[in-house]
C-alpha cells in the first residue's frame, strides 16, 4: 500500500518521538504577545451560520476584551471570505486528518465509514494519518496522485481490519480468561448450575478462593492494557501544534465490558459464605465495588489539546455485549468517555455515541468543516506557561457558539 508506515504501536505513543526538540516548559518570565488565531463555529438550528462580520464578534481573554484584527470565513479547506487588516501570512487552512481506532473487536460498519470518508471527506491539499492498536501510517501525497480514492480505500481498511484483530489478541485472551474464570467460581458453588455453555469446568477442581485470586490477576492484566498514559496523550497534542493547517482529529473507541458474577448468582454466593469471611471480602471488592479508575489531570489534558488549535471529533461506539452462561457483561468505558468527551468539547469539536460510524463520522464532519479565522493581538502580555481563557460572543444574536477554551501564552 502507498502509506508511509510511522514506527509507532501504541494509540497516543504514535506522535511521542516527534516531540523531540520541542522546548522545555518556560520559566516564570514575561511572555510577549504574539498574533492568536482562533477558529469559531456559529450554528443557528443546527446549521452554520456564513456571512458574519468583524463587527459581528466579541471576543475576551480571561475576562479581558480583545479588538479583532482579521475574520477569515473558511469552508472545508478553502478561505471563502476575509476581512479586516492585512495579515503578514494568512492562515494555513489545508486540513491534516488524524483517524485513531480505539477498537477490540473490529466492526465491518467502519468499512463503510471510511469508504464515505475517502469518497467525501478528502480534498486536494489534505493529509491523513491513521493510528491502530498496532501502528501508525502516513497516507503519502505521492499515493493520492498515483491511485485512485477507492483504491487506497480498500488498501486503508484492509490495514484497519488486520491491525484491529492482531493488535487485540492477548486483550481478548484475557477476556476469555475471565468468562471461564467467571463460570469456574459458579461450579465451586453448588448452590449455582452453571449454563449448558460455560467454560469453567477447567477450573473447577481448585477453591473459590483460588479462582478469585486468579481472576484478580487476569482483571490486573486486562486493566494495564487498557491503561492511558496522560504524558503520551498531552504530548500528541504537542506534537499536533507543530503541525500547520487545521487539524482533524477523530476518535473511533469502541465500548468496553468486563465480565463478571450476574447480581443473582452473586447474592446467592453471598447469602452461602456469610461464614467465610474471606470469600466475602473477595466477593465484595471484585464484583460489588470494583471500578476501574483512570488517574490523569483531566483539566491540563483538555487545555493541551485547546492549544494544539485541534478540532476533536469523539465517536463513542456503542456495541451490544456478547452473552454467556452465567456471565453478565458490564460496561466499563466511563472513565474514558468522560476524558475525551470533555476534550472534544473544550475545543469546540464534536461527540456523538452511535451504533452507525458512517452516520456519526458525517456528523462530526460537517459539524467542525466551516468555521471563522479570528485573528487578534493579545493583551496585556501574561505569564509565560499560563493558560490564557477565551469567550467568543455575537452581538445581539441567540446563536449557538463553539470555539477552542484557551491557549497557553508563550
Amino acid at each position: 500500500m502507498d502509506v508511509q508506515r510511522l514506527r509507532f504501536s501504541a494509540m497516543f505513543a504514535a506522535l511521542t518521538l516527534s516531540i523531540l526538540g520541542l522546548a522545555a516548559s518556560a520559566g516564570p518570565q514575561d511572555a510577549v504577545p504574539s498574533p492568536v488565531t482562533v477558529a469559531v463555529r456559529v450554528r443557528d438550528a443546527g446549521r452554520f451560520v456564513a456571512g458574519l462580520t468583524l463587527s459581528d464578534f466579541e471576543i475576551s481573554e480571561d475576562g479581558v476584551p480583545q479588538r479583532l484584527q482579521a475574520l477569515y470565513q473558511v469552508d472545508k479547506n478553502a478561505i471563502v471570505r476575509e476581512e479586516g487588516e492585512a495579515a503578514a501570512v494568512r492562515p494555513a487552512v489545508a486540513r491534516r486528518f488524524h483517524l485513531l481506532f480505539q477498537m477490540y473487536d473490529y466492526d465491518p460498519k467502519i468499512s463503510q465509514a471510511l469508504d464515505y470518508f475517502f469518497s467525501s471527506v478528502l480534498l486536494p491539499g489534505d493529509s491523513l494519518e491513521i493510528y491502530t492498536p498496532v501502528n501508525s501510517y502516513q497516507l503519502t501525497a505521492q499515493a493520492f496522485a498515483r491511485k485512485p480514492k477507492d483504491v487506497l480505500a480498500r488498501e486503508t481498511k484492509d490495514l484497519v481490519r488486520k491491525d484491529i484483530n492482531k493488535g487485540n489478541f492477548v486483550y481478548k485472551g484475557l477476556l476469555k480468561d475471565l468468562r471461564r474464570l467467571v463460570q469456574g467460581i459458579q461450579r465451586s458453588n453448588p448452590m449455582i448450575v452453571p449454563g449448558d455453555d460455560a467454560e469453567g469446568g477447567m477450573v473447577s477442581a481448585f477453591s473459590m478462593e483460588q479462582i478469585m485470586d486468579q481472576y484478580r490477576d487476569s482483571l490486573a492484566k486486562l486493566e494495564a492494557l487498557q491503561r492511558l498514559d496522560p504524558d503520551k496523550i498531552v504530548g500528541f497534542a504537542q506534537a499536533m501544534k507543530k503541525q500547520p493547517g487545521r487539524k482533524v482529529l477523530i476518535l473511533f473507541y469502541q465500548q468496553e465490558y468486563r465480565p463478571e458474577l450476574n447480581p443473582r448468582e452473586l447474592n446467592t454466593l453471598i447469602d452461602n459464605n456469610q461464614d467465610n469471611q474471606s470469600i466475602l471480602a473477595d466477593l465484595h471488592e471484585l464484583f460489588q465495588v470494583h471500578h476501574r479508575a483512570i488517574p490523569m489531570d483531566v483539566d491540563r489534558i483538555a487545555q493541551a489539546y485547546c492549544d494544539s488549535g485541534a478540532d476533536v471529533g469523539f465517536l463513542f461506539m456503542r456495541r451490544t455485549p456478547e452473552k454467556f452462561g452465567g456471565v453478565t457483561m458490564r460496561e466499563e468505558s466511563e472513565d474514558v468517555f468522560k476524558l475525551f468527551f470533555r476534550i472534544a468539547e473544550a475545543t469546540g469539536g464534536f461527540a456523538g455515541t452511535t451504533q452507525n460510524p458512517q452516520a456519526e463520522l458525517k456528523g462530526a464532519v460537517e459539524a467542525m468543516e466551516a468555521c471563522y479565522l479570528l485573528a487578534y493581538t493579545p493583551g496585556p502580555a501574561a505569564k509565560a506557561g499560563s493558560f490564557r481563557r477565551i469567550a467568543v460572543a455575537i452581538k445581539g444574536k441567540p446563536f449557538r457558539i463553539s470555539c477552542g477554551q484557551g491557549y497557553f501564552a508563550r
